[in-house]
């Protein structure tokens, strides 16, 4: 038979054709549809690829179309596999140039008639051969005329539709020529089918400068799709991306439709001059993402999209709260009562908040790596906590570590750079909580698995490491102050740490004094309260310990008489030195030759006159009627107490002798006994579990 033999290049005269006709005539008399009965309207010249043996060797064609043809309407379409039939009718929606009744039978019989015995009821393996040589053909015929510059649209006019089109397609069909946008869209389709997301959050480019391709798309954007026109903008994405119309598996993907409708309106409308109005498209791309991202087999395809828009979202308000002069008339001053405003930054960090809820609500089984959306939980965690952080709104970052303690896989699935990030910002989140061991826990493990060559984010994570490692009494090692990612922070700790190790209050109260060169520095970190705070208590252990030193009794092992220290040589001590602390630098050095510690029993309190008065108070309070702060008993009795409840000192106080007891000074000596190290009575009663860190 005819359709058994190798089919030969097409002529130019009606002989070409002859054969082909009589196969038709075969199949029956109603499939047939002689084409010198119908009107030509135009005669084109196609090259079409030999999609047989998907050989790139090019054929002549001299294809006839009719005004009025559409593919749906040739008898053999109704006959055709649904599959086949819904290819077609979207290829034909997607733009000039139509098929012929010819050149569609001639593919048709091509591709299937040889491998079957009804060339109109393929099997299932014939039909999986011919899918992809079929619709490569076809868009060859339709992409050759438009990559070689064919002037189409000037020569040909949009065909009226007939009576018996149908109406869907009809409502497909494009009216405008926008081979740019095309050309897209047919990418973008492919990257669906495909499911790479990845490759399709870097088509979906919103930073400029844009390459000259996205310079052309947006021209045709911009003249042919307005604002006005959004209606036109719908129908032509329904009908290039079927992906997102019908859903991969079945169920419509709608949401992604609106995506690229709200993106192209962005590529339109943005004005990189304007940031206000450039942040307000962006959370409504932003927002539009989230919702697409909402699907349940294919919104993991857009989840690398929502990573990338949310970082440069977050970047964008950042740079506006900066500018507080364009975004004044946006954000109107409180009333009292009315509670803190809500910044650009917050809302940013609340549109990508929605996006992490819809991942850590994946329950897809993470054994060996995260799956679907889970593989975005730190990615956007870490976006928002930044911006939380940046704008000091802890609360917030609270509600998201708690999000991530009760849904996310563990954190050792994820990659490095999401983990350290993560761990930076629970340390800190933690140390802000004054709750410095969890988050000295975060941070060191943060530090350890950051790479030796980021020196930056190096150096951000071993500031706080180092404040709360002073707050929990370890000291920097002068090995760690030589690496080069410390390099001048021994400027800033080493004094603190000194003057805890010595016990001297006044070095002490200089050291974390708001006048001191450093508090600015501590201050922009937010890490000087927590080290007023706690280093506060290190001090007063320390400065204890150095008075049981110079005059604690030793007790006598042998008469069973505990190691003791009195109230009232404490209370000298410490009176003595925060009298001191307030004397003026100038007026506090020591005589030649004599050792502060060494003369403080037998001296007396500094003179007031000679405390040091701030320059702008001077006139205002007469130096005369200011004291010392007045330190009682009582609280040398209250500060010993805590400090013996926090494990700072081992023994047990006597209201009635007012005085301090060691205990098991026999086994180990008075002061290792009296006196445990800070760093091992916080971890003697601390565990090793983090809020918010998600371990196996």
């Amino acid at each position: 038979m005819a359709r058994n033999r190798k089919r030969g290049r097409r002529g130019n005269g009606d002989g070409g054709h002859r054969e082909d006709r009589q196969e038709r005539d075969d199949a029956g008399p109603s499939q047939t549809r002689s084409l010198q009965h119908q009107p030509q309207s135009s005669q084109s010249h196609v090259r079409s690829r030999d999609a047989g043996n998907g050989s790139s060797a090019a054929r002549d064609v001299s294809v006839t179309r009719s005004s009025s043809f559409q593919t749906s309407n040739h008898p053999a379409f109704d006959r055709l596999p649904p599959f086949v039939q819904e290819l077609l009718t979207v290829l034909d929606a997607s733009g000039p140039p139509k098929l012929d009744e010819d050149l569609l039978h001639d593919l048709y019989l091509h591709h299937i008639s040889e491998k079957t015995s009804d060339p109109y009821s393929p099997s299932s393996d014939a039909l999986t051969r011919v899918k992809d040589p079929l619709s490569s053909a076809i868009f060859g015929e339709k992409l050759s005329l438009r990559t070689q510059g064919n002037s189409l649209s000037n020569s040909r006019k949009e065909n009226a539709p007939t009576d018996d089109a149908d109406p869907k397609s009809e409502s497909l069909m494009p009216t405008t020529s926008t081979p740019s946008l095309d050309q897209f869209l047919q990418e973008i389709s492919a990257l669906l089918r495909e499911r790479n997301g990845v490759k399709l959050a870097s088509y979906l480019l919103i930073e400029p400068p844009y390459p000259a391709a996205y310079e052309a798309l947006i021209d045709d954007i911009k003249q042919n799709y307005a604002k006005d026109n959004g209606h036109a903008l719908e129908n032509k994405l329904k009908a290039a991306l079927p992906e997102a119309r019908d859903g991969l598996d079945g169920t419509p993907w709608s949401a992604f439709t609106t995506v690229m409708i709200t993106y192209f309106g962005f590529l339109r409308d943005v004005d990189i001059e304007s940031l206000l109005h450039t942040y307000r498209l962006l959370s409504n791309l932003v927002s539009k993402c989230n919702s697409a991202l909402k699907h349940a087999s294919m919104g993991a395809i857009i989840l690398p999209t929502v990573v990338a828009y949310s970082r440069v979202f977050a970047r964008l308000a950042a740079g506006l709260e900066k500018q507080p002069e364009l975004i004044a008339h946006e954000q109107p001053r409180t009333t009292e009562g009315e509670g803190a405003r809500e910044t650009l930054s917050e809302k940013a960090a609340n549109v990508m908040r929605q996006a992490l809820v819809l991942c850590l609500k994946d329950k897809s089984p993470a054994i060996d790596k995260p799956q679907g959306k889970q593989i975005g939980i730190y990615a956007i965690a870490n976006i928002c906590l930044k911006i939380l952080f940046n704008c000091h709104k802890i609360k917030g970052a609270e509600t998201i570590i708690a999000s991530i303690q009760e849904n996310s896989p563990p954190l050792e699935l994820f990659p490095a750079s999401e983990r350290v990030t993560y761990l930076y910002y629970v340390g800190r989140y933690w140390y802000i909580r004054r709750e410095p061991y969890p988050g000295l826990l975060a941070l060191e493990t943060a530090y350890r698995q950051c790479r030796a060559v980021d020196i930056k984010q190096r150096r951000l994570i071993l500031i706080f490491l180092m404040a709360a490692s002073l707050c929990l009494g370890r000291f920097p090692s002068q090995q760690l102050y030589s690496r080069p990612e410390a390099e001048g922070l021994a400027e800033k700790f080493q004094p603190i740490c000194q003057a805890i190790a010595k016990g001297d209050l006044t070095a002490y109260r200089q050291a974390v004094d708001w006048d001191n060169p450093n508090t600015a520095w501590f201050l922009h970190y937010r890490i000087f309260i927590q080290l007023r705070t706690f280093c506060e208590l290190l001090i007063q252990r320390s400065l204890i310990r150095k008075t049981f030193l110079l005059c604690g009794d030793p007790g006598d092992a042998e008469a069973r008489k505990a190691p003791t220290l009195n109230f009232k040589d404490v209370h000298t001590v410490m009176s003595f030195l925060e009298s001191r602390a307030l004397v003026s630098k100038e007026r506090q050095a020591p005589m030649s030759g004599q050792h502060a510690t060494s003369s403080i029993f037998g001296s007396q309190l500094p003179d007031p006159l000679k405390i040091f008065v701030h320059p702008e108070f001077e006139g205002i309070v007469d130096p005369k009627d200011r004291k010392p702060r007045e330190i009682t008993g009582f609280e040398i009795e209250s500060t010993m107490s805590g400090l013996i409840a926090q494990g700072f000192l081992n023994g047990f106080l006597s209201h009635r002798q007012q005085k301090f007891a060691i205990q098991g000074a026999v086994k180990k000596g008075a002061l290792e006994a009296g006196f445990p190290t800070p760093w091992e009575a916080f971890c003697a009663r601390m565990d090793d579990d983090v809020p918010g860190w998600v371990k196996k």
